[in-house]
């Protein structure tokens, strides 16, 4: 009898971890993420248009973290943030390519992402959310009292994940993002300021398990 309740209570215990893992809704994922800038400005000295004055951003690598919650069968969310990289802001166009400034951001990105019909192991989604990207610290060059503001930005997002056991999974993952902020500082004593068009393209690969 003993024999017996122990083998069904180990039984219900397989079977209710068994049930916990099938009914898990979230899940982490830790991977690199490329940060490719497709980078314009409009610039402006003293309140004069600079005509064909631009900038561009250097490209960055992240480590990065990502949460997901299966909302349904059919839909998902997911955030993503990583640990704040650094651009190199230069001068584009008809102005000189000088460094103009650094800058440390920090964005995150929150998707709704929507299952399309699973290809054998391949489980393809695609989705759109929101970005915030906060500047954590503005490093002066050749412009000095080098700003630039924080901004929000819609994002689309498209992406596939892998099973590599019950537990275990990959991904990767697309998401562009149309990114416009302001920055300023000085050039000698004059006043540049710029509208300035980042519209980067993150690239993300990763390795996750649901929890």
């Amino acid at each position: 009898m003993i024999k017996e309740a122990i083998s069904l209570a180990g039984l219900g215990m397989l079977m209710l971890s068994t049930a916990y893992a099938e009914d898990s809704r979230w899940s982490y994922r830790i991977g690199a993420t490329n940060v490719a800038f497709d980078a314009s400005a409009k610039v402006s000295i003293d309140g004069t248009r600079v005509p064909g004055g631009s900038a561009d951003a250097s490209d960055n690598n992240a480590l990065t973290f990502d949460f997901g919650y299966i909302i349904n069968d059919n839909w998902n969310a997911r955030l993503i943030f990583g640990i704040p990289p650094t651009t190199k802001v230069t001068g584009a166009g008809t102005l000189p390519p000088i460094l103009l400034g650094r800058v440390q951001y920090a964005p995150a990105v929150l998707s709704a992402t929507y299952n399309l019909p699973q290809m054998g192991l391949i489980r393809p989604y695609v989705g759109a959310g929101i970005n915030y990207t906060r500047i954590l610290k503005s490093k002066d060059a050749n412009l000095t009292s080098f700003d630039a503001d924080h901004a929000w930005a819609p994002v689309l997002h498209i992406g596939a994940e892998a099973d590599i056991n019950r537990d275990w999974f990959v991904s990767f993952d697309l998401r562009k993002l149309y990114l416009k902020t302001d920055a300023s500082g000085f050039l000698g004593p004059q006043v540049a300021t710029a509208r300035v068009t980042l519209n980067p393209l993150l690239t993300s690969i990763a390795i996750g398990r649901r929890f």
